[in-house]
Formats: structure tokens, sequence, C-alpha cells
């Protein structure tokens, strides 16, 4: 704990490079919201054909869409370059001078690293979400906007795990990125519409597995006033801070368990 200033001044350094040239970080950040911006509109036309979907409107999906990448670019804030990119740092040796460092390797790894260009994603995920609260009229109260903070806390704490789970093995083999591509990217496609259209067995997974469903669906339940539990208790729409939780935890541990078996390539 006695490293948290340092820590702080990494990310600092970080944010202080990336706007030093504020072009360049003006149009890197138009330029990822015209990315996120195209997406969203593609997903409006995709629904606007369909009306809706399993009893979802429009809006209502795109809602979820705003609640994973929200949390998703929070995550990705510290957690996108230092476990991405660990592999190669692996095989090149990189990563063994980090272990020599006086510091803890992940909080190192993570505040040296930090991703500052992700400031857009997380405007433009915020932008989508209130516009798609104004569209569906939602009267939140102050306890609810307080929830919302909370449930997008867990959702960045699930997709951090992610990252950090996805990351581990490379300790022990070196090209993942098979493993990688299933947990970031084929898992992941299956929130961006409500898990109540997939069979039961998808929805175990999404939910006891893998349990990504917490970071939209879950919690879209109470927001939208929706009741599409279906296979599972009502209260799991409260309980995305406590899977988030569980999961990071988890995740440190894995890492710990790594770090203390990992053996340098000798590069």
């Amino acid at each position: 704990m006695e490293h948290l200033p340092l820590y702080w001044r990494f990310i600092r350094i970080n944010i202080k490079a990336k706007t030093e040239y504020r072009a360049a970080f003006l149009l890197t950040f138009l330029s990822r919201g015209v990315l996120w911006s195209t997406e969203f509109a593609l997903l409006w036309v995709l629904l606007y054909q369909f009306k809706s979907i399993a009893g979802w409107g429009q809006y209502e999906v795109m809602f979820l869409y705003s609640l994973n990448l929200t949390s998703y670019s929070l995550a990705a804030f510290f957690c996108f370059h230092p476990f991405t990119k660990l592999p190669a740092k692996i095989q090149s040796g990189e990563f063994d001078e980090l272990l020599t460092k006086p510091l803890n390797p992940m909080l190192y790894l993570m505040s040296r690293e930090f991703t500052a260009s992700y400031f857009s994603n997380v405007t433009f995920g915020l932008l989508f979400m209130g516009v798609c609260m104004y569209k569906l009229q939602l009267a939140l109260s102050v306890w609810d906007y307080l929830l919302l903070a909370v449930v997008l806390i867990g959702g960045t704490l699930i997709q951090a795990s992610a990252f950090i789970y996805t990351a581990v093995p490379s300790f022990w083999m070196v090209r993942n990125n098979s493993l990688i591509n299933l947990f970031m990217n084929d898992f992941k496609s299956f929130i961006r519409y409500p898990i109540s259209i997939y069979p039961a067995s998808i929805q175990v997974m999404l939910t006891l597995i893998v349990p990504y469903a917490f970071i939209n669906f879950y919690p879209a339940q109470y927001f939208l006033n929706k009741s599409d539990f279906l296979l599972f208790h009502p209260s799991f729409q409260y309980l995305t801070i406590v899977v988030g939780g569980i999961m990071f935890t988890g995740a440190c541990l894995l890492w710990k368990f790594g770090i203390k078996h990992y053996h340098s390539t000798g590069s």
C-alpha cells in the first residue's frame, strides 16, 4: 500500500503523455466515437427491422450494449495492454525485468500501461446509456443511480477478471490466442442480446460458468422492470458486484499462483 502514490504517478504520466498532443488525442477520441456510434446505429437498424427480440425493444437491447461497452472500457483502462500483451512480454523476456522491481507486479503493470485512450469509449458508453434511459423514459431515483454505479463497478471487475484469466496461462503456454478469442470475443458476443433468447444450456453457462450475464442482463432486469430470469432467482439482478468481487479475487489468486510457478523463457 505504501507504493500507491507511485502507481498513481504512473497513471498520471500516461494520461499526460496522451493529452500532450491534443490534436492526436482529439482525433483518437472522435474516431473511436464514430466507431462505437456506427455500431450503436447498426444495432438500432437491426432491431428496428424486428421491432423486438423476445419482448425486448430496441432501446432495451441497446441498454444492454451500453452497460457492456462502459464496463469493458473501464476495465480496459487498466487491463487491455497489460494482459493482452503479456504473452509477448514473456516471450521476449521483458516480463523478467518487471519482476526485479520492488513493486507489486500486477499493480505496476496495470499502472505503467494504463490506456488513457479509453476515455472516449467510456464517454460514448455513458452517452448511449443516457440516450436509452431517455427514450425508455426511465425515472430513476438517487438510489437507482447509486445502484447503477455499483453495477458498473461489478461489471468492470468481471471484465477485468476476464483479461486476467485469459492472460495467466501465458506463464505456461506462450501462445494462447485461441483462449483469448474464446473468452473475450466468442462468449462475450452472447450478451449483446438478452440471454433469455438462448437455450437453457447457454443461460446456465453465461450465469454459472462464465458469468458474463451479470455484466448487463441481470442488472437490466431491475432498471428496465423485466422478469426474464426463467431458470434463476430474481435476486440475481442485485448480484453483479458480488459476482465481480468473487471473480476478481479468483483472478488475483490465479495471478499469484502463476507468478509463483513462473519460469523464465531465458530470452
